[in-house]
């Protein structure tokens, strides 16, 4: 009986975006701003062999102000090779912002959102977030479903009731098996207190709960408690948060996972430039812990990219701006597995924890407003640590990009 109401209730969502496109947008273009946003990226990356892949996007976009709220939208399509040529529709974000009154703010639609500690969820997400100002305390309530975004873009960690063949290409002539990412439903409740200590710092906390919907017989749902503090006193900054999660499967009943991360900054120069060193952390899968599960899959590296799952980071890097239109990013990172199983590969060895590690540099030109250059490159050098084999092959990444709007 669940899973027919969320049919039905996927119909209905369906046929509301179909209205607004159809019927919406093209009486409001009168009131409205808009214009077009054209990207293109290429990425080369080399581990066993040199693939290629490319991305052109073309995404137009329309603001619309009405009174005490507003409304955006933004859907395109990208031209995409990867071992073949395929178009990619997507929605890339439709929400309306409403402001009833002083202290109260909400959005509704397709809405960029990220959890109390950024180690979960990040991303655009289908729903909404209602905010309350209270002073010096902010109160937030946010509920999302992840089934209609596009897998690839959304990067929605699967479960156990997922299909096997979840990572399959987008085909049209499958589309709704290869289109849609994983069926989550995400709700959570956060505050935010301000000016902790003595104006110089924040508080968050907050609880997250995920269910799964995948209609499957071994159901995997998680919950989570989450603590963030960020803290700045003149040129130095630091940034801590953790996350405690309860798993549930109906195979292995519960287990506890664990995440962590730290970052300490200071800003030095004339130019302000600023150092940092961080560090990622989270629990793998054991007798006692089970292996910290995000919701949304986010690499932790450039050229070697495993998620957060059973893996610990330690980052250093340097971020400059010589001048108003350029900056740069130089940073190095080593990777420490905390379990086993959690990360695969050919070239393991799977009797060390020591990973190796990896060299980054990000570039990013703006020579005028509307015109963006970036350019991504890593090495991972895997005789750095000891879980390689010894003839596994260096790898690096390299990514270029340019975006245009109008």
């Amino acid at each position: 009986m669940t899973w027919k109401l969320i049919q039905k209730a996927e119909s209905k969502i369906k046929r509301l975006i179909l209205f607004t496109f159809v019927v919406f947008i093209p009486l409001s273009l009168t009131y409205a701003d808009f214009g077009i946003v054209i990207s293109e990226e290429l990425l080369t990356e080399h581990k066993d062999q040199t693939d290629t892949a490319n991305k052109a996007l073309l995404a137009p976009w329309i603001s619309l102000p009405l009174g005490m709220s507003d409304f955006y939208l933004s859907a395109g399509v990208s031209a995409n090779y990867d071992n073949g040529f395929f178009f990619v529709p997507e929605l890339f974000r439709m929400d309306l912002t409403l402001r009833p009154g002083t202290g109260f703010f909400a959005r509704v639609g397709r809405i960029e959102w990220h959890d109390t500690t950024r180690l979960i969820a990040s991303g655009y997400f289908d729903g909404a977030e209602l905010l309350c100002d209270i002073g010096t305390f902010r109160l937030g309530f946010a509920g999302f479903y992840t089934g209609f975004l596009y897998k690839k873009t959304a990067g929605i960690s699967a479960s156990p009731g997922d299909p096997v063949n979840y990572s399959a290409e987008f085909d049209w002539a499958n589309f709704t098996n290869t289109y849609f990412a994983p069926r989550r439903l995400m709700a959570s409740i956060y505050g935010d207190l301000g000016a902790f200590p003595a104006g110089r710092g924040n508080i968050q906390a907050g609880f997250l709960a995920q269910l799964d919907l995948s209609n499957a017989k071994e159901s995997f749902n998680t919950q989570y408690i989450m603590l963030r503090y960020t803290f700045y006193y003149r040129l130095f900054d630091l940034a801590a948060a953790g996350a405690m999660e309860f798993e549930n499967t109906t195979a292995k009943g519960s287990k506890t996972a664990y995440a962590f991360s730290a970052e300490m900054g200071l800003l030095t120069g004339i130019l302000r430039n600023r150092m940092a060193i961080g560090l990622r952390w989270a629990s793998g899968s054991g007798p006692d812990t089970a292996a910290f599960f995000p919701l949304v899959r986010e690499a932790q590296g450039v050229a070697i990219t495993p998620i957060l799952s059973g893996m610990a980071t330690v980052r250093a890097s340097y971020q400059t701006r010589p001048i108003s239109t350029f900056g740069a990013l130089f940073g190095g990172r080593y990777f420490i597995r905390t379990d086993g199983t959690s990360f695969n590969d050919q070239h393991m060895k799977y009797d060390s924890r020591l990973l190796g590690a990896e060299l980054d540099a990000t570039l990013k030109w703006n020579p005028v407003s509307d015109l963006s250059f970036s350019v991504e490159t890593g090495i991972f050098l895997p005789q750095t640590g000891s879980a390689m084999k010894s003839d596994a092959p260096v790898r690096w990444s390299l990514r270029i990009g340019s975006i245009f709007s109008f």
